[in-house]
């Protein structure tokens, strides 16, 4: 890769990291592409970026962002997700992660933590933020839908 290369790739990366809410690092070796392939297609639409960087890259890009502390977590070749969903992230990561052992996630950065392998999967394991909304809406709209019900009951029973 020629220089201009790198540093178009670099500001490709730190323009992806300005919208980012997370950042995770996994270690893909021993994945077919085909399989690496099947997690791109899944991360798709949760991520901005997904690739396979070069480690001193991905640490230029870093340098001077909030996912800095990210860079500690590179050692050996790695993948990146930029994430938009970071919790979504977990998910599918922490999904793909059993379904392929050869899948190693290494850990990430999100909002103020550093995470490791073990605080990914924890999150993964959370409801996510469209999964509390809709429990919110169903706790809220559930007294109303009863009392519709017992006043429709109430009509019928009036009407006989």
């Amino acid at each position: 890769m020629k220089r201009e290369e790198k540093s178009d790739l670099i500001s490709a990366l730190q323009s992806s990291l300005k919208d980012a809410n997370g950042v995770f690092v996994i270690e893909n070796h021993g994945l077919t592409v085909k399989e690496m392939e099947g997690l791109r297609n899944e991360l798709r639409p949760i991520v901005s970026l997904f690739r396979v960087v070069k480690n001193r890259l991905m640490k230029l890009a870093l340098a001077d962002t909030d996912f800095a502390p990210v860079s500690e977590l590179m050692k050996r070749p790695t993948a990146v997700a930029i994430a938009t969903d970071a919790l979504a992230v977990t998910k599918v990561l922490a999904k793909f992660a059993d379904e392929h052992p050869n899948l190693t996630i290494v850990g990430g950065k999100m909002d103020a933590d550093l995470l490791d392998t073990d605080g990914v999967m924890q999150l993964s394991k959370l409801p996510s933020l469209l999964e509390i909304r809709g429990t919110i809406a169903r706790i809220l709209v559930e007294p109303a839908s009863r009392l519709a019900r017992v006043s429709a009951e109430y009509g019928k029973k009036e009407q006989q």
